[in-house]
């Protein structure tokens, strides 16, 4: 059986920027991906040729799809959830759908941000990696989503407990010029993506409604060395960090 992966993201192109490299590179392994986007990014800036926020959550969806492709992300889902506006979510109703979905998925390893949003500080991304991480516990907890509801099954209890193996949070080393200043977890996990380089930034580049970011993201994807940087957020009692030397967030764990 393969190894599953899943990533928990605020916005469509996150995926790309922050990850990109390394699930492109674990696909190339055999594992399978599965992506959550938390929100459409009808809030960005940055707009393209639509002229409504639905209009750019379809754009911005048909894009998503397309890196999706590119990254060889076997599925991904976007909710709805207000982009910009993941401070004031439900936060345990949130975080119990993702409980729902991790023990649905079953991932070996989950990827998401840490709670000072990475380096861009962006709260949507700060709250994404808040809610995914404590989505992370719950989902292995039967002292939580007891009494939850199924979305698909209303009379059914919810899926099994099932304990995640990993959980990284996206870090770096580095601050990006003009960002503000941040304090990351410190990084435990380097992946060399450098052979997948130009995939991410091909997959980032299908964020056309992001077309003016392109210039300041390549030239931070130009200057980082080929490399994505992890820091360990949970992991079962008894650990050894020094797995992760091998540059592979799936090292030791058995395929289910």
């Amino acid at each position: 059986m393969p190894h599953r992966v899943l990533c928990v993201t605020a916005h469509p192109d996150d995926e790309a920027g922050n990850f990109g490299g390394t699930l492109a590179k674990l696909a190339a392994g055999g594992a399978r991906s599965h992506l959550i986007c938390l929100t459409g990014g009808e809030a960005a800036r940055n707009r393209g040729a639509a002229r409504s926020d639905q209009e750019l959550i379809q754009l911005r969806t048909a894009e998503l799809a397309a890196a999706c492709r590119i990254l060889d992300i076997h599925q991904h889902e976007i909710w709805d959830l207000p982009d910009a506006g993941l401070k004031r979510v439900n936060f345990h109703a949130v975080a119990s759908r993702l409980a729902l979905a991790i023990r649905r998925w079953r991932p070996h390893v989950l990827f998401t941000f840490g709670p000072e949003g990475s380096f861009t500080a962006h709260p949507d991304h700060a709250m994404a990696g808040l809610l995914a991480t404590a989505a992370f516990h719950w989902a292995g907890s039967i002292r939580y989503l007891a009494e939850d509801v199924n979305a698909d099954h209303a009379n059914a209890a919810p899926p099994p407990a099932y304990a995640c193996p990993r959980l990284f949070h996206a870090t770096g080393l580095l601050s990006p010029p003009g960002l503000p200043v941040v304090l990351p977890g410190p990084p435990d996990l380097v992946c060399d993506v450098r052979p997948y380089l130009e995939r991410k930034r091909a997959a980032f580049h299908c964020h056309q409604t992001q077309a003016p970011l392109f210039p300041r993201v390549d030239a931070y994807l130009a200057g980082g060395g080929g490399r994505e940087y992890f820091h360990l957020a949970a992991a079962p009692l008894g650990f050894d960090r020094r797995q992760l030397e091998s540059g592979d967030p799936l090292a030791g764990v058995p395929a289910e």
